[in-house]
């Protein structure tokens, strides 16, 4: 009797361990279950907001198309205008939880310099004005001589249709020899970060001058012609018009324009109205590219649109969320 007494024991303290091991695994299970829920929980959040911050960076987009809608002046496009003035929602510091709002930046692209014209559309010789125009801009930014010859090299090669290394240039026997290979495009840039992949480019575009301002923010790939809008362009782009134009003569434009949108050539400094400037010159925007930031809780997204006024229309040329 005391063996089977004992016997019996030893079973419900068994039956007991096992019992609290069963409680236990039960305990961790849940508390993973739990945890997965959270997560999901959380995750489908953080997509809702997002999927929101979207939809304000797509208005923002469609809030700017309305606003460029408003200019009746296609003649005369300057920096006094709504749609320069336009940021989008009006205070987003004072926005509560549950709302969402946007910001918007709508830029001339004719205020820049379009870098792809470097090359002519026949893909193979060189444009000599837009060259030396990025040669100015460059000098500009403190770069000296002998660099701006290989870095406008180099760039001419990677635009041109033809394997020719120029004589400061870098073509695929350059980039193949790269310890990450890669072959030239031969081809006009489709973004500015394609120059993060030139030779010479990637430590030029870390540059800023004391405004904070690099050298992309002058540039542009979008095709403008190869014009530039005196009422839009800023002072750098001015004068890399031509070497006649030097600070002082920028501010001086700068100033007339500010007093009234310059509608032709006729009170411009002689520098702007010689032959071989006035024909890269004109007074409003052809193309313009909406920067929209829409924000959601914690939640931002980014979207671009490139617009083309086409007959006193506008045309979306392109258009994505990044």
């Amino acid at each position: 009797m005391k063996k089977t007494a004992a016997h019996r024991s030893q079973d419900s303290g068994v039956a007991l361990l096992v019992c609290l091991m069963l409680i236990l695994l039960l305990a961790v299970l849940v508390h993973r279950f739990t945890f997965t829920s959270r997560v999901q929980v959380a995750a489908a959040g953080n997509l809702r907001d997002q999927f929101q911050a979207e939809c304000m960076a797509l208005s923002g987009l469609e809030a700017a198309l309305a606003v460029l809608a408003t200019d009746d002046t296609p003649e005369v496009d300057h920096l006094g205008e709504a749609w320069a003035q336009f940021r989008g929602s009006p205070d987003m510091a004072s926005l509560e939880a549950e709302e969402g709002g946007f910001l918007v930046w709508i830029q001339d692209e004719n205020s820049k310099i379009e870098v792809n014209r470097i090359v002519r559309q026949d893909g193979a010789t060189t444009d000599m004005f837009i060259r030396r125009q990025l040669d100015r801009l460059l000098e500009l930014f403190g770069v000296s001589s002998e660099l701006r010859d290989s870095l406008l090299d180099c760039l001419e090669d990677w635009i041109d249709s033809d394997d020719l290394q120029k004589l400061n240039g870098a073509e695929d026997q350059y980039y193949m020899s790269l310890e990450r290979p890669y072959q030239a495009a031969n081809r006009p840039l489709r973004t500015l970060g394609e120059l993060y992949l030139i030779k010479g480019w990637p430590q030029i575009l870390e540059l800023k001058l004391q405004d904070g301002a690099r050298i992309t923010d002058f540039l542009t790939v979008s095709p403008t012609g190869g014009r530039i809008n005196v009422n839009t362009a800023p002072g750098l782009v001015l004068q890399s018009l031509s070497p006649e134009i030097d600070e002082s003569t920028a501010l001086q434009v700068m100033s007339l324009r500010e007093e009234a949108p310059l509608a032709g050539p006729q009170l411009l400094p002689p520098p702007f109205r010689r032959g071989g400037v006035s024909t890269h010159l004109q007074f409003s925007g052809t193309l313009f590219l909406v920067r929209s930031q829409g924000v959601f809780r914690r939640a931002s997204s980014n979207a671009l649109m490139l617009v083309a006024r086409v007959d006193e229309e506008w045309k979306v040329l392109a258009r994505r969320i990044e």
